[in-house]
């Protein structure tokens, strides 16, 4: 097959295949891969519980799991050594280890790459410490895959930002075609859409690309090959082509020529030093620095203020100097490189050299090129003495056959003559932008087609120059390109690109950038204000890949602000960094008025005296003091009660709810206000909804987690016509979950219709009404503190006519005859987009407990629009039983006149305060008289002269005389702690008492006495 042949026969429908893929794709949302989207927020909840409240997450739209994980500070395992790499290795692969759950990246595809010190405390906030990993699986690397970790120098972590992936389509490393069949492919494709035979090419590379279909992103191994076509006096094209290391398709082509394309004019002052060459601003002598220079003594390089020395020469040289040195060589495209001579250069004196002497446009293109790369360098330099991102040697092509234009193209940053009415490109601004995309390249955020490319390289220049307006007198008229101070208005992070041009898509980003810096000078004042955003700037560069314009880049400006590992507490720049972006059109970051965190999370107790201590941090955000927090709490669902919290210094309040008898369940929340009356309660404003223990032993009524069948649940009415429930293995089709809540080896739970793997979102989901769900019948009566806990799973995906299709939780004391709603959550906003979560209520709270309840529940699809699925697993139904043991009996007694043996027991009250003890007897002779007496000591022998056992002995007290009842033989004595006199007043709190009942008896007409079995009391107060 000739190459125009397979040109023509391969790449027919280049157009469809550039555009779109056409292969199934199977989301991560469902894959179960690694880890469901649904558990991100459950993951954030376990989070924050171990780290902290302030912890927010921000999730890939392409993938639906964690793109940043920022907010707050999570404690190291080990304090590291600052200067040691392999510790702050080792605290991000624990990191990344405890964070896979939510971004699904396993550590053995992760090579760490970088530790990187920045220097922010030069600035008014915290020196930090940056942590890089790159993904690469079987030796291939992943597209743009990397996650960089952020510390404080204490170990902190402060971020985690990751752009791998968290599933390859096939993971195997072997392509089914050679590099050079891909780059074969490149050229017809270059040949078929630009008329034209590439001339250059870059090696071919490997990787597992990165392509978005349909909003959801896939990674798929793949060869990149850049082709590129350039010939003097015409305009460069070159690009990158991804394609499909399997079946050869072209799976994404991007630019490698990155221009700097004028776009318009305006009008402004011309600035020495940021203007192009012309008659108004004319060269001046300028230091060389770095600059490598030849001769017969041998070779030196100047330093960064142009000197040089040749060591031990005491004799006069001749040197010659080029365009050529540490940091780039510069390369003349219009004629020889520019060279010069300086003959009989004298020993022991102070040489001027000058080069360029009589300056005219090529030279000085050449001589603007040479310096203004080694000026980049310097000052990134200046910023971070640690950052070697720019050190290395480029190559500058300057008098390029053409007019009116500047590019990037991968390996070489190019600049045009004056001509077409434009001045000679090569001059300070434009170098350090084109510059910029090879910065771009090599600290990892790229030249992506949404602007990011081409605004961030205008930061680049705009930062290192300190001018708003870029490209200055570019044109012969006067004029410029760009202006920092623009209005283009950010559109959105799910619109990339939408001005219809990268250089104008760029000025959103870059308007921002220069809107932060001049809000920072107006603060800090000019020089502190430029230090402080050029940190930010390059920290960001260094701590972040952030490949699109879009709203994250606010939060990672703060997290480097910051600098006490709470961002939601505002940073030392937050004003001027927030206002920034606002002006450019982003969302901006709100600041929550108050910020509660660290929240004590009380243990069940059997400590019935109290206090029950919460302490938690609370801080006004945007209109400080806290001028009052308060601890609201109630016991068994009964009326709220509150206690102000008192501040113990800083931000720390502490209030105790005072003891609570047993058995108790206490629900809390801790709400705090500042100086504008902006009051906000955490974890919920709602009590049902916040922190809860219990008060006594728990004694579980009901538990089961359906692995061993339906466990009398069943599904009981509705008129749902699909999606009803049902009990067995979710596989996680549409928006059902994979597993069931319980951990491995469980399975089973109830949901709602299940499709097969593979079928369509939406099929068999909840539709034409509700499926009700209900339990069977279980016992609550005489309990005070039931408590009814379990996990359910609810996804509401709307379409394009919501409607109030709601999960609905109920009980019924009445066996069903009537319901009482517990919850209802949906059709939208919180837990509703699928994941499990935990719901616990009081009994009390909702309804009367009795020995007739019931549990119901409820998924509904009552309209259009929306796919409806549900899940509940892992019910449980426990009560709080007092501290107190129950009265036991001991003894045994013997057969009385009845027949039977007489045995007492106890109701009431055990507790002193309550006074509502009763002894009770039974099976003793009608109208007997007798009396309860007690004692300290427990025994057992026959009674001399009686029928009957004695059972206590000790320190004995006797009660006074009372008679059975005249027909059933039973007596009844209240115990009443209060009555002066009564020996019932020894009793006490936390004493233990033993109780026997003596009555008098007749044995074959023989006057006689027998006695009770024993009892055994706990008394509480």
């Amino acid at each position: 097959m000739t190459k125009r042949a397979f040109g023509l026969a391969a790449y027919a429908a280049l157009t469809a295949a550039l555009c779109a893929h056409t292969s199934a794709q199977t989301p991560f949302a469902s894959a179960g891969d690694r880890s469901p989207v649904g558990s991100l927020q459950s993951q954030l909840r376990a989070w924050r519980q171990a780290h902290g409240e302030s912890w927010y997450t921000h999730t890939n739209p392409n993938t639906g799991t964690l793109e940043l994980l920022f907010g707050g500070n999570a404690l190291p395992s080990f304090e590291p050594d600052s200067s040691v790499d392999s510790d702050w290795f080792r605290l991000g692969r624990e990191w990344i280890a405890a964070t896979e759950g939510m971004h699904g990246v396993s550590l053995d595809e992760l090579v760490a790459t970088r530790v990187f010190f920045l220097p922010l405390g030069q600035g008014n906030t915290t020196d930090k410490m940056t942590v890089r990993f790159d993904q690469v699986i079987d030796g291939v690397k992943v597209e743009d895959g990397r996650i960089n970790l952020l510390f404080d120098l204490q170990g902190r972590l402060l971020s985690l930002h990751t752009t791998a992936a968290p599933t390859v389509e096939d993971p195997r490393p072997t392509p089914s075609f050679d590099a050079g069949f891909a780059s074969m492919i490149a050229r017809e494709v270059f040949r078929s859409t630009e008329g034209i035979e590439p001339n250059h090419y870059g090696q071919p590379e490997l990787v597992f690309a990165h392509v978005d279909d349909q909003e959801a992103r896939r990674w798929t191994l793949a060869w990149q090959v850049d082709a590129q076509w350039y010939e003097p006096g015409f305009e460069p094209k070159g690009y990158l082509y991804t394609i499909d290391a399997r079946t050869r398709q072209i799976l994404k082509r991007v630019s490698s020529i990155h221009h700097f394309d004028v776009t318009g004019t305006i009008t402004a002052n011309a600035t020495p030093g940021t203007a192009a060459d012309h008659s108004g601003n004319p060269p001046v002598p300028t230091p060389m620095p770095y600059l490598r220079l030849q001769s017969s003594a041998g070779t030196t390089v100047t330093d960064a203020n142009g000197n040089f020395t040749f060591v031990g020469v005491n004799t006069p040289i001749n040197i010659t100097a080029t365009y050529a040195g540490t940091f780039t060589s510069v390369q003349n495209q219009a004629g020889a490189n520019y060279s010069v001579a300086f003959n009989n250069v004298q020993p022991n004196t102070p040489n001027v050299l000058v080069m360029n002497a009589t300056p005219n446009g090529s030279v000085t293109g050449q001589t603007n090129g040479f310096l203004h790369i080694a000026t980049q360098r310097d000052w990134i330099r200046s910023i971070f003495p640690n950052d070697t991102t720019a050190d290395f040697l480029s190559t500058t092509n300057v008098n390029v056959s053409g007019t009116c234009n500047a590019f990037y193209n991968g390996n070489s940053t190019n600049f045009y003559p004056a001509g077409g009415g434009c001045n000679n490109t090569a001059f300070s601004v434009i170098i350090a932008h084109e510059m910029g995309h090879w910065l771009n390249v090599r600290y990892g955020t790229g030249n992506g087609s949404d602007g990011m490319g081409e605004g961030n390289a205008d930061v680049f220049s705009l930062y290192q120059f300190d001018d708003a307006v870029l490209g200055r007198f570019f044109s012969t008229g006067g004029g410029s390109v760009r202006n920092g101070n623009n209005t283009r208005q950010f559109c959105g992070d799910s619109n990339g690109g939408c001005y219809g041009e990268v250089h104008s898509d760029g000025e959103v980003w870059m308007g921002a950038a220069w809107k932060i810096r001049t809000r920072l000078n107006t603060s800090l004042g000019n020089a502190a204000g430029d230090l402080q955003s050029s940190l930010l700037f390059l920290g960001w560069m260094n701590s972040y890949n952030q490949t699109q314009i879009r709203s994250i880049i606010e939060t990672q400006w703060l997290t480097l602000d910051d600098n006490d590992g709470n961002i939601n507490n505002g940073t030392p720049n937050y004003a001027e960094i927030d206002a920034g972006f606002r002006a450019q059109g982003f969302p901006g970051f709100d600041l929550p008025f108050v910020v509660i965190s660290n929240v004590t999370q009380l243990p069940t107790t059997t400590n019935e005296a109290g206090p029950y201590v919460v302490s938690a941090n609370i801080v006004a955000g945007i209109t400080p003091p806290i001028t009052s927090a308060t601890l609201r709490y109630r016991v068994n669902g009964g009326a709220t009660q509150l206690i102000p919290m008192t501040n113990t210094g800083g931000d720390t309040y502490v209030a105790g709810i005072p003891g609570q008898v047993s058995p108790s369940v206490v629900e809390y929340v801790v709400e705090g206000t500042d100086s504008a009356n902006h009051a906000v309660s955490f974890p919920s404003g709602d009590l049902s909804q916040g922190y809860s223990f219990a008060v006594g032993q728990i004694n579980t009524i009901l538990a089961t987690d359906f692995e061993s069948g339906a466990a009398g649940w069943a599904r009981n009415g509705g008129n749902a016509t699909t999606g009803l429930w049902e009990l067995g293995n979710p596989n996680g089709t549409a928006a059902q979950p994979e597993d069931d809540h319980t951990s491995a080896p469980g399975v089973t739970c109830w949901f709602t219709g299940q499709a097969a793997v593979g079928a369509s979102v939406g099929t068999n989901d909840v539709d034409g009404g509700d499926t009700l769900l209900e339990s069977p019948t279980f016992d609550l009566a005489g309990t005070t503190a039931a408590k009814i806990s379990y996990w359910r799973w609810y996804s509401n995906t709307q379409g394009g006519a919501p409607n109030a299709d709601v999960f609905v939780v109920q009980i019924s004391n009445n066996g069903g005859a009537t319901w009482s709603t517990v919850e209802t959550v949906g059709p939208a906003g919180d837990e509703t987009d699928g994941d499990w979560f935990r719901h616990d209520f009081v009994v009390s709270s909702v309804i009367t407990p009795t020995a007739n309840m019931k549990l119901r529940f409820s998924a509904s699809d009552l309209g259009t629009g929306s796919i409806v699925e549900a899940a509940i697993d892992d019910v449980t139904i426990t009560s709080v039983e007092s501290t107190i043991p129950a009265p036991t009996n001991y003894c045994t007694s013997n057969p009385n006149s009845t027949g039977g043996t007489g045995a007492i027991s106890f109701s009431g009250s055990q507790r002193i305060a309550d006074n509502t003890a009763m002894l009770l007897g039974q099976n003793f002779p009608a109208g007997s008289f007798g009396l309860f007496f007690f004692g300290n000591v427990q025994v057992q022998q026959p009674i001399v002269g009686s029928q009957g056992n004695l059972c206590v002995a000790g320190t004995t007290f006797r009660l006074p005389i009372v008679q059975t009842d005249t027909f059933f033989g039973t007596v009844a004595y209240p115990m009443d702690f209060t009555s002066p006199g009564t020996n019932a007043q020894v009793i006490t709190g936390g004493s233990t008492w033993n109780f026997q009942f003596w009555h008098r008896d007749a044995v074959g007409g023989s006057a006689t006495s027998n006695t009770s079995n024993g009892l055994s009391v706990e008394f509480g107060d």
